[in-house]
This record gives C-alpha cells, structure tokens and sequence, in this order.
C-alpha cells in the first residue's frame, strides 16, 4: 500500500513538472478566440494612446525584442503618421472580424489578419507576435481603414 502511495506521489510530480515546463516551448497551435481578441484590442488600444499622445515609447516598450531593436519611438511616429485619425480608442466596442484563421508561422510566430467591423470604414490589421515564456509579443503591425484584404492607407512596423 506504501508502495502504490508513493507511486502515485512521483506519477503526479512527473506529470507535474512536464507541465510546467510546457509554456517554454514554442506554441503550435494559436491562442483562444479571447486570447486573440485580447490580442488585438490591446494592440490597436496601445497604438491608439501612442498617436494619440505622439509618445510611442510604450507600445515599444510592450513589444518583442527585435521590434523594440529594429524601432525607436521616432521611427514608429512616422510609421504609423497615417493611422493617427483612425479611431482605434473605440475598437473595444466590436469583435474582431479575422480575415484568416489565426496561424502560427514557421518561425513560431502567431499572426493575426483581419478587421474590426467599424463604420463607416473597419478598421484592418494585420499582426505578428513573438511568444515570450507564457506572453505574446508585439513583432510586426499593420494598420489601415476600408475594405480591402491588405490596407492601402497603412503604418507598418517589423522587426
């Protein structure tokens, strides 16, 4: 009876153990369908608070290593001069409309493509994000207005 006790202990420490140390290893399937709208608004709101502000520190700040590298604040102020009378702050009030399933790409990066079911004009994205231990990184954003799958009227940051 010890014995089985004992067994039981280590059987559930091993599996234990297996999952924590899951979240470090890359992810193979995307996030859930509130983690991806989470994604987004968070994104879009922090981009929003930067044009908004002309202090594009944070949303740096919040993002991969190789975007915050590859990006300083006054880069990311050019970028994104367009997007700045988009009204990104009320982008919380819709669902986010994705234009493709959200896919982790070959470097394990999630990306999220799609629009948010503004009016007059949604509002589109396209993302990439880095996993981070058990967060998501920004790594690429692009954002624009109107119809079109790929936005004309865009900023575009990468890393």
């Amino acid at each position: 009876v010890q014995m089985v006790t004992w067994l039981r202990v280590a059987t559930r420490a091993a599996l234990l153990s297996a999952v924590l140390a899951a979240p470090a290893t890359a992810q193979t399937a995307p996030p859930s369908k509130g983690e991806v709208a989470r994604l987004v608004w968070t994104t879009l709101i922090a981009l929003d608070h930067a044009n908004r502000t002309g202090n594009y520190t944070v949303l740096r700040d919040l993002s991969a290593p190789g975007f915050r590298a590859a990006n300083d604040a006054a880069r990311l102020s050019g970028v994104f001069a367009r997007t700045r009378d988009l009204p990104l702050g009320r982008v919380v009030l819709y669902a986010p409309q994705m234009a493709v399933p959200p896919e982790i790409v070959e470097d394990g990066a999630l990306r999220l493509r799609g629009r948010i079911p503004m009016r007059p004009k949604a509002v589109l994205y396209d993302m990439l994000f880095a996993q981070q231990g058990v967060e998501w990184r920004l790594l690429g954003l692009s954002v624009g207005r109107g119809e079109p799958s790929v936005p004309e009227e865009s900023g575009e940051a990468r890393e």
